[in-house]
């Protein structure tokens, strides 16, 4: 499995994957302590944990980083990316600043989809071909911004808006590419605010607008208690990918409101009951009320 490193519980991907994992990161004092946790968190002393510095928003860097390793991946996590120096009203920012949150959001999800699609297939070309069909996935760590503009979250709501759209995009192309050696799926995950380091970051940089609107004006032990732990969200995540499930909103309700509301080309959740009875609930009463 390779992971691009975030926020986002890596022991508890190692521990419920139990797969040999490697991490990218642009910067050595995230991946060492990723390493460190991920390697406590191991279940087996087979398990292999190796961290690679990358820029995730380069190509090249990624090609060569991804073409480097021992071995394919089966299954990438997308989860590069945060916020905490674009915050800021749109008229406030630079073009650099809009440059810089496309790039640490969209293109580092992008290019490593990109890239790792490349190898996967490159690998189905192969003469030499598997025992079993492999089942390769893709996990894009996406984010509730996606569904509902704030003032003051106006570079981050646009990129991450642009990888559901790369996710749902992908989703249906890779169903050109499943054969006999390999089946792929793509899934995305938009979780609401949890408490992280970069959470704890960007409470420094946001707007009061913006945390007024999300609730975020308690003090800092409050919004301990108020919201769930990365590993919470990243055991949801995993549980959710391996049911298959596309949209991963697993970690609050009202991830799971907002994305009712903006279904757009999304498969329903489930059954579709609750995505049924929701979105006109939300559309005509409580978006136009909160408005």
């Amino acid at each position: 499995m390779y992971s691009s490193v975030c926020s986002l519980g890596c022991p508890v991907l190692t521990k419920q994957l139990g797969a040999h994992i490697t991490l990218f990161s642009r910067r050595s004092d995230p991946l060492d302590k990723a390493r460190e946790e991920v390697t406590l968190a191991c279940a087996s002393k087979d398990q292999d944990v190796n961290t690679v510095m990358v820029d995730m928003g380069d190509d090249q860097e990624v090609k060569e980083a991804f073409e480097s390793q021992s071995r394919p991946a089966d299954i990438l996590y997308c989860a590069a990316g945060g916020n905490y120096d674009q915050n800021g009203f749109f008229v406030d920012l630079t073009a650099k600043d809009l440059e810089n949150c496309m790039r640490n959001n969209y293109f580092s999800a992008a290019y490593a989809a990109k890239i790792m699609m490349h190898i996967w297939l490159t690998e189905d070309a192969s003469v030499v071909k598997p025992t079993h069909q492999r089942h390769r996935e893709i996990i894009f760590i996406n984010s509730c911004a996606a569904f509902l503009g704030l003032p003051g979250s106006i570079a981050y709501t646009t990129s991450k808006t642009a990888v559901r759209a790369l996710a749902h995009t992908l989703r249906m192309e890779v169903l050109r590419h499943n054969c006999a050696d390999s089946k792929y799926s793509i899934h995305i995950a938009f979780p609401g605010d949890f408490v992280s380091p970069g959470f704890m970051k960007e409470q420094q940089t946001k707007v009061p607008l913006n945390k007024k609107i999300q609730g975020l004006e308690q003090p800092i032990e409050q919004l301990l208690h108020k919201f769930p732990t990365s590993d919470k969200v990243a055991s949801l995540i995993v549980r959710a990918a391996d049911r298959g499930d596309f949209i991963i909103c697993e970690d609050s309700f009202a991830a799971n409101a907002l994305f009712s509301n903006m279904l757009g080309p999304s498969p329903k959740r489930g059954w579709g009951v609750f995505d049924a009875l929701m979105s006109p609930l939300m559309g005509w009463i409580v978006i136009p009320y909160l408005r």
